[in-house]
C-alpha cells in the first residue's frame, strides 16, 4: 500500500519541475520558438504532456479513481513511448545539422540526451511491468521524472547563475539529486514488495549511466558510434 501523502508529493514534484522548466527553457527556446525545428517542438509538447500526466495520475489514485487512472495510464504509455522516440530523433537531428568542425568538438556530448532517453524508457517499461505492485510501480513512475532534471537544472545554472569554470559542472547538481532520490526511493521500498530488487538494480544502472557521462564520450568507441548515428537517414 502507498501512503496517502506519496501521490501528493509526486504530483507536487512534477508541477514544480514544470514551472522550473518554463523558466529554464525561456532564454534558449520559449523566447524564440521560430528558431527551433519541428523535432524540438514535438519533444517539448510531449515533455509538458508527460509532466501533466504525472501531476494528474497520482491524484486519481489518491481519490480512489482507479479506473480513470488505468485508462489515462494506457494513453500515457503511448505518450511516453513517443516522447522517448522524439528524444532520439531530436538528438540525431542536432548531430545531422552540425558542421564538421562543430561535430568534432561537440558531437560526443549526444551521450547525455541518449542516456536520458534510455533511463526514461527503462523506468517506463519497468513501471508497466510492475503495475500490479503499487509501491514499485509508483517508484518507477516517479523515476521517469529524473531524466528531465538535467535539461532543466543545467539550463537554470547556465542562464541564471555565474559561469562555472568547467562545463561538466553544469550536470553535477542534477546527477547528485537524481542519485539521492533513487537512493531514498530504494531504501524506503517495502522489504517484501515484489520488484524491490529490480528497482535497486535500476538505480545502480542509472547511476552507472550518469557517471559514464564523465568517461564514455571521450572514448574511441563512442566517437565511432556518434559518427554512425549522425549519418542515419532518420530525420
Amino acid at each position: 500500500m502507498l501512503s496517502s501523502s506519496v501521490p501528493v508529493r509526486v504530483s507536487a514534484a512534477a508541477l514544480f519541475l514544470l514551472v522550473l522548466a518554463g523558466i529554464a527553457f525561456w532564454p534558449p527556446y520559449l523566447s524564440r520558438p521560430q528558431e527551433a525545428n519541428a523535432y524540438v517542438h514535438v519533444h517539448a509538447v510531449l515533455g509538458v504532456t508527460w509532466l501533466l500526466l504525472l501531476i494528474v495520475q497520482p491524484l486519481l489514485i489518491r481519490a480512489g479513481m482507479r479506473r480513470q487512472h488505468r485508462l489515462l495510464g494506457r494513453i500515457g504509455l503511448a505518450i511516453g513511448g513517443i516522447f522517448a522516440l522524439s528524444g532520439v530523433l531530436m538528438a540525431q537531428k542536432t548531430l545531422a545539422t552540425m558542421g564538421a568542425e562543430q561535430f568534432a568538438e561537440e558531437g560526443r556530448f549526444v551521450y547525455l540526451p541518449l542516456a536520458m532517453v534510455a533511463i526514461f524508457t527503462a523506468a517506463l517499461a519497468m513501471a508497466v511491468f510492475f503495475r500490479a505492485s503499487p509501491a514499485i510501480h509508483a517508484r518507477f513512475m516517479a523515476a521517469t521524472v529524473l531524466p528531465l532534471l538535467d535539461p532543466v537544472l543545467a539550463r537554470l545554472l547556465f542562464f541564471y547563475a555565474p559561469p562555472l569554470p568547467v562545463t561538466y559542472l553544469y550536470q553535477v547538481p542534477a546527477f547528485v539529486l537524481t542519485l539521492a532520490v533513487l537512493t531514498l526511493l530504494t531504501i524506503t521500498a517495502p522489504a517484501a514488495t515484489s520488484g524491490r530488487t529490480a528497482f535497486a538494480w535500476f538505480s545502480i544502472g542509472t547511476a552507472s549511466t550518469l557517471l559514464g557521462f564523465f568517461v564514455i564520450p571521450a572514448t574511441g568507441t563512442w566517437l565511432m558510434f556518434t559518427g554512425w548515428f549522425r549519418a542515419l537517414p532518420i530525420t
